[in-house]
């Protein structure tokens, strides 16, 4: 009896170490990722972060950005994805626009995975999948934090550096409420990097670019502080009279860490957050699977439109990726257009793929 208790233990045991090692397999596969990004003919040359805060060198943390400069006078626009990992249409956006740009006047500066060590681990408390594919093409999923093994513990409360405001506990991993940054905690540093990025690089017209859920009160649309809501509102009105009904909110003041309201304080940066809606990061879809993330259909959002529980319309066509990075580069376009009007001497002669080109040729086209 007593051998076959411990031959009980031992397959038991076994069993055991066998699915932490699948387990963590996976784990691994993730946090060693690599994105695999072929810019332009437009492209120039790459930093890190670590280059405006070296603190960040050698860690999770230490993004890549891509630079392309034209040689000609013009403005500076930056591009950032991956603010939240989890919301992948800004990464994809982001990697769109280094593989597609063409540059004639200016510069861009894009940073597709701001928040770099969200993009090694997943959400798999909500379902979430570990990679989706494009094509040829493998993508992680994120999270909407930094990894743990990164940043750790996290504190009962989050305190908002310089305001003293308080905060869930986990947004001391939230790369969006960590703005202006210091040397603090690892996503405190990385925000102070980037702020030091707009500063030095005397960036113009900055993009940060987001989704939101088919229930969230704050989707399809631009957020802008007062210098750039005059911009955001324009190219509202403009994409409205052409059937794309995305709004303008204005920066809630109260709130800190936010881009759109803590890049505004740097001289001379006009922020924008564009929030395009997507069922993935929503509580109430089906299963968190690759055919919701890609297709934006889920059946169970579609009963609560029906209903009336949702905050922006949602039928049958759901809102696919192309759809959301579509939104994402038609509302960067036609921001600039405006911004190009209003302040010439800052205009950046560039072109994208725009959404009616997405939307025709599918994202694998581009990417």
């Amino acid at each position: 009896m007593e051998i076959v208790r411990i031959r009980t233990k031992i397959v038991i045991l076994v069993a055991a170490a066998l699915i932490a090692a699948a387990a963590g397999k996976d784990f691994l596969l993730q946090r060693k990722f690599d994105l695999d990004i072929e810019p332009s003919n437009s492209f120039s040359y790459t930093r890190r972060l670590s280059y405006y805060e070296p603190l960040l060198e050698g860690t999770a943390a230490d993004s890549e950005i891509y630079f392309f400069d034209s040689g000609k006078p013009g403005g500076t626009l930056y591009i950032q994805g991956g603010t939240h990992p989890n919301e992948s249409a800004g990464i994809i956006s982001a990697i769109l626009a280094i593989e597609n740009l063409e540059l004639d006047s200016g510069r861009v500066i894009i940073l597709p995975v701001a928040n770099r060590s969200a993009l090694t681990c997943t959400l798999p408390g909500y379902g979430y999948m570990d990679f989706f594919r494009i094509g040829e093409k493998t993508f992680p999923v994120g999270s909407r934090v930094a990894n743990p093994l990164d940043q750790w513990p996290d504190p009962p409360i989050y305190i908002h550096y310089p305001s003293g405001q308080g905060l869930s506990y986990e947004d001391a991993r939230n790369l969006n409420r960590n703005f202006p940054g210091r040397k603090g905690s690892l996503i405190e540093i990385t925000c102070s990097a980037i702020m030091q990025l707009l500063e030095q690089e005397n960036v113009d017209w900055a993009f940060d670019l987001h989704e939101a859920s088919i229930t969230y009160p704050t989707n399809y649309c631009y957020i802008a502080p007062e210098k750039s809501a005059d911009i955001a509102m324009l190219a509202s009105m403009m994409l409205a009279d052409a059937g794309i009904p995305i709004r303008t909110e204005f920066s809630e003041m109260s709130l800190m860490g936010y881009t759109h309201k803590e890049w505004a304080e740097i001289e001379g940066v006009y922020p924008f957050l564009i929030e395009a809606p997507t069922p993935v990061i929503d509580r109430t879809p089906g299963a968190m699977t690759e055919t919701l993330l890609l297709s934006g259909k889920d059946e169970f959002l579609l009963r609560m439109a029906e209903k009336g529980y949702t905050t922006i319309p949602y039928d049958k066509d759901g809102y696919s990726l192309d759809f959301r990075c579509g939104l994402h580069l038609e509302a960067v376009g036609k921001a600039m257009e405006i911004a190009a009007m209003l302040y010439p001497e800052k205009a950046v002669g560039y072109s994208l793929p725009r959404m009616s080109d997405i939307l025709d040729q599918g994202l694998q086209y581009y990417l």
